[in-house]
């Protein structure tokens, strides 16, 4: 069973639930009577409290909440827990302590795997005012792969962007004045030395689309995007079904055994790591898993 904690947005919840059902159905043949999606379940948080903590800088307070709706998902027994959301990724050094033998899919490695597979080594990163004034969960991540990371350095501009987020885009309001300021300061990235840019609030890819890449001045990474689809292959991978003839994400599992390869994956310049070793790369399209 795949444990998605949300909420936090609930409007990139949905995108998760659907993203991570339709890319694992897509890969997979017809079952007994249709397609089989995978199990999940679901743990949606109260964004308005999440943000109550965010905004008095009550860093136990927020890492405790979250936690609450981490530990639930365990108790429900998932194989594994996705964050649908980079802000809320703070609470994984208290999950790491806690619940050390839970797997975490982080959306930090899943965002710098797609930036090293551009060359990408300086990139900047929006997000929410916290993730962009400390964001240290994010950052130091990003950092452990070889990643150079850069924010807006106004604090006006990281408020407003906040702003943006928490008043708009979680409720599904999405203005023209609001996708030309992230525009601006994707320019603004440009000059600091960025070679491209995180959308780091998973959020900010539904305003920024990807009809919209044309206008931006350098690549933008998008953080929900990649994740889901890390979650759908880890998830194929987990129930022991084999993929091929398609790029295949590296193992992006935040593991707590010392033999899964993450550190070999973390070190590699490579991205076929241990997810893909997993999977069996010859053939086509996805095979069942065989009797043994």
């Amino acid at each position: 069973k795949v444990g998605l904690l949300t909420g936090l947005s609930y409007v990139s919840g949905v995108d998760y639930y659907k993203g991570i059902n339709e890319q694992a159905s897509a890969l997979l043949p017809k079952g007994k009577h249709m397609k089989p999606n995978p199990p999940m379940v679901l743990v949606s948080l109260d964004c308005d409290q999440y943000v109550a903590y965010l905004e008095a800088r009550d860093d136990a307070g927020v890492a405790e909440y979250l936690f609450a709706g981490v530990e639930t998902l365990h108790a429900a027994n998932v194989d594994f827990v996705v964050i649908c959301s980079n802000t809320a990724h703070c609470v994984v050094p208290m999950v790491r302590q806690r619940l050390p033998s839970l797997p975490l899919l982080h959306i930090a490695d899943c965002s710098a795997s797609a930036c090293k597979e551009r060359g990408i080594t300086t990139v900047g990163l929006l997000g929410t005012e916290p993730t962009m004034r400390d964001g240290s969960w994010l950052k130091s991540r990003l950092g452990e792969h070889g990643l150079t990371v850069i924010v807006p350095t106004e604090q006006a501009s990281q408020r407003r962007c906040y702003d943006i987020i928490c008043q708009e885009l979680s409720f599904d309001i999405y203005k023209d004045e609001s996708r030309d300021f992230l525009l601006v300061l994707v320019a603004e990235m440009q000059a600091l030395g960025c070679q491209g840019v995180i959308l780091g609030c998973t959020e900010l890819e539904l305003l920024l689309t990807r009809e919209h890449e044309g206008r931006a001045a350098l690549p933008l990474f998008r953080s929900a995007a990649v994740h889901i689809t890390a979650a759908a292959e880890y998830w194929l991978a987990q129930q022991h079904w084999t993929i091929s003839a398609r790029p295949l994400a590296p193992l992006l599992l935040e593991c707590p055994w010392a033999d899964c390869g993450l550190q070999e994956w973390r070190t590699s310049s490579s991205t076929r790591s241990w997810f893909s070793r997993v999977l069996d790369c010859s053939g086509e399209g996805a095979t069942a898993p065989q009797a043994e």
